[in-house]
């Protein structure tokens, strides 16, 4: 089935990677990051300055018992680090290079031998159950509950991204076997969005069904192909699995271990060279683009520049569903300009057209700092929301509801279809400067405590 998104857009950011494959960089430290998972208390099942292995349970979800977090690399706890109210920040590991040990498991590489039950439960006891997100909530599912669907988006629109067919190219065999073992999960199919011009081999298989798409950002994000093609509620919960996460699925059930590997997009206005590069989950970021980016202050983003997280101190390291590592200047007193409103513009981009730098709009390419070009004020209809986003829903309505914390009139208008990632281009071209990712993840969290 083709979807033509015609709502949307490309952010005209400078930094697109111009080499596909650079080298590959391992990181000294890698970690596991708690905010990578909503939700999560850990029940640490190591203490700093412990020896672990690659492959080795870190800990388990206190409130979704038998859902373990595996180790990315082998070495010894440096730090468990902490925050308000001893929430957990992330667990670090300094690598050691010389012990190729690790944690194996019985492979299963006939297809006749995959059934829902081994499948299930290979995928607890390796800590790959973490891979996969519900919709609603964003969560990792409960351990006992069995999808309805299962989204993978194989598009990558967001700012600066790289295209995933890029990367199937050298690991076919892997993610197809990662597909046919997923076909075993969910009670009705699983969905695989590609672009219209796609190359990628289809599986054939009753349970596997593919999709295109074309469009403008956020065509590529897996919630616009949820809300196409089976929008969810609190009665019809779906799973999301990243391509790469299908890939390390099909080698664990065809080998037997864990295979943490990441390719990853070093990119933005602050790095010499854009490239690709491979590297692991969890890895060092300041280690990964030190030598990469532009003298002068920088922030590090992991993920793309639109729904990223902010990279430093405790919690500097690649994010555990991250495909990119974007690197902006840091903005500073300079970049404040006065009277800006009464400028022309050409320098810069608006959803609206109200500068004249849309005349030149297909070519134009920006060095994006970390300005916000204004401050917070009241939110004004004036049509910018429904320009740009691509759901059949109210959407000026669904944000003042999120900014007041209205539940029950946002759970009406749809809000439980929502991620923070698919509220980022509303936050971007948002002239009232709200932060709508944070207040739904707020909002979500609110309406699931009270059930």
């Amino acid at each position: 089935m083709q979807f033509k998104i015609t709502k949307g857009l490309n952010v005209p950011i400078k930094g697109e990677i111009n080499i596909l494959l650079n080298e590959n960089i391992n990181t000294k430290k890698v970690a596991l990051l708690g905010d990578d998972y909503h939700g999560l208390k850990p029940t640490m099942l190591v203490h700093e300055g412990d020896t672990v292995i690659k492959g080795q349970p870190l800990f388990e979800d206190k409130k979704n018992p038998g859902v373990v977090f595996a180790s990315p690399a082998s070495g010894k706890i440096i730090e468990i680090n902490r925050g308000d109210r001893r929430a957990f920040l992330s667990l670090v590991i300094e690598k050691d290079l010389e012990n190729l040990e690790e944690v194996t498991f019985d492979p299963i590489t006939k297809k006749e031998d995959l059934n829902k039950e081994n499948i299930l439960t290979l995928l607890k006891d390796s800590g790959c159950w973490t891979s996969f997100k519900t919709r609603p909530f964003s969560k990792i599912p409960k351990v006992d509950s069995i999808p309805n669907e299962i989204f993978i988006s194989l598009i990558g629109t967001d700012p600066l991204n790289f295209n995933p067919e890029d990367y199937l190219k050298n690991h076919l065999e892997d993610f197809n076997f990662g597909l046919e073992v997923l076909s075993h999960i969910p009670k009705n199919f699983v969905h695989i969005s590609t672009s219209l011009d796609t190359k990628l081999a289809k599986m054939e298989s009753d349970k596997i069904v593919y999709h295109e798409f074309e469009g403008p950002h956020p065509a590529g994000l897996v919630g616009t192909q949820i809300h196409n093609i089976a929008p969810v509620s609190l009665n019809n919960m779906v799973w999301t699995i990243g391509y790469q996460d299908v890939k390390m699925i099909g080698n664990l059930f065809k080998k037997g271990n864990l295979d943490f590997s990441r390719t990853i997009a070093l990119c933005g206005p602050q790095v010499k060279n854009p490239c690709l590069v491979q590297t692991e989950v969890g890895a060092f970021i300041e280690e990964l683009i030190s030598e990469k980016e532009v003298d002068g202050e920088n922030r590090y983003i992991s993920g793309s520049v639109l729904c990223g997280k902010r990279s430093k101190d405790k919690t500097g390291y690649l994010g555990r569903f991250d495909t990119q590592v974007t690197c902006l200047r840091e903005a500073n007193k300079s970049d404040r300009e006065f009277l800006n409103f009464l400028r022309p513009g050409l320098p810069k981009h608006s959803s609206l057209r109200v500068f004249l730098s849309k005349f030149k709009e297909k070519y134009l390419k920006l060095n994006y700092s970390t300005a916000m070009n204004g401050a917070d004020r009241a939110i004004v209809p004036i049509g910018i929301f429904e320009d740009i986003f691509p759901y059949n829903i109210m959407i000026t309505q669904l944000l003042k509801s999120i900014v007041t914390n209205d539940t029950e009139l946002a759970q009406q208008l749809g809000v439980l279809e929502l991620d923070e990632e698919d509220l980022s281009l509303c936050t971007y071209s948002c002239p009232s400067k709200y932060d709508y990712g944070s207040l739904l993840r707020e909002m979500l969290t609110k309406i699931e405590e009270e059930g």
